[in-house]
């Protein structure tokens, strides 16, 4: 029995001693891992820049303006109305009637001797029946401003006188929708033809003397007819007593 217990005492030291050689061996691995850093997987995941690198700017243009944003809408539609006018003018400088007719309204050609056009007396034709320069019957194309008289005339001679009286093809101003010529007969053009737009050729004067009360225009009145601008009336304008 006394030689038992010794060598129970000797397995027991040599049982704490492997266990001591465990513990250390368990210690040092998990030092180990605990000096290494972990790199989480966001970062490691994020774009191939440094952290202290500039960011680079978007490789997408910058939207310039565009060239035709400097354009008032009005500016086209005026100017496809100037240039139709400039057609129908230049048709009458050269009386060229059957010009005349294909410019005109559907419903109608009116001509008025003044700038306030008188629905009642003045004179309307169908594209395609204007009179002739030849015809010889007078016409009563309503009456003159201030005697009140009728203006009883051939269409030639109406057209010499309250159509093309100056030389309107080569007219130093031209305006579109804002009247000119003033005087004490108030233009009534868009009252007639509601939604209508016109052109005036415009001669200020003709001598210095007469201080501009000699001043004549051919306005040009029309409206939009599917898309297309077409004339309905021809206005003679002239200074008024």
């Amino acid at each position: 029995m006394r030689k038992t217990i010794p060598y129970l005492l000797l397995l027991a030291l040599m049982a704490l001693l492997l266990a001591g050689c465990g513990d250390k061996q368990a210690s040092g691995s998990s030092s180990d891992e605990g000096g290494t850093p972990v790199v989480p997987a966001t970062e490691s995941a994020s774009a191939g820049t440094d952290a202290g690198a500039p960011p680079t700017e978007s490789s997408a243009p910058s939207p310039e303006p565009s060239g035709s944003a400097s354009q008032s809408p009005d500016t086209k539609p005026d100017s496809q109305l100037k240039q139709t006018a400039q057609d129908v003018v230049d048709a009458l400088r050269d009386r060229d009637l059957e010009r005349l007719s294909e410019a005109a309204d559907p419903e109608g050609l009116r001509f008025s001797p003044s700038l306030h056009i008188d629905e009642k007396t003045s004179l309307v034709f169908k594209a395609g029946e204007l009179p002739s320069f030849k015809d010889t019957k007078k016409l009563t194309w309503g009456s003159y401003d201030g005697s009140g008289e009728p203006i009883d005339l051939t269409f030639r001679d109406y057209f010499e006188k309250f159509v093309y009286s100056q030389d309107f093809s080569s007219a130093p101003d031209v305006s579109v929708n804002q009247l000119l010529g003033k005087g004490n007969t108030p233009f009534n053009g868009t009252e007639v033809y509601p939604g209508a737009s016109y052109v005036e050729f415009h001669f200020p004067g003709f001598d210095k003397k007469n201080e501009g009360m000699d001043w004549e225009s051919l306005v040009l009145v029309f409206r939009q007819v599917s898309g297309e601008w077409k004339l309905a009336s021809v206005v003679h304008g002239s200074w008024t007593i």
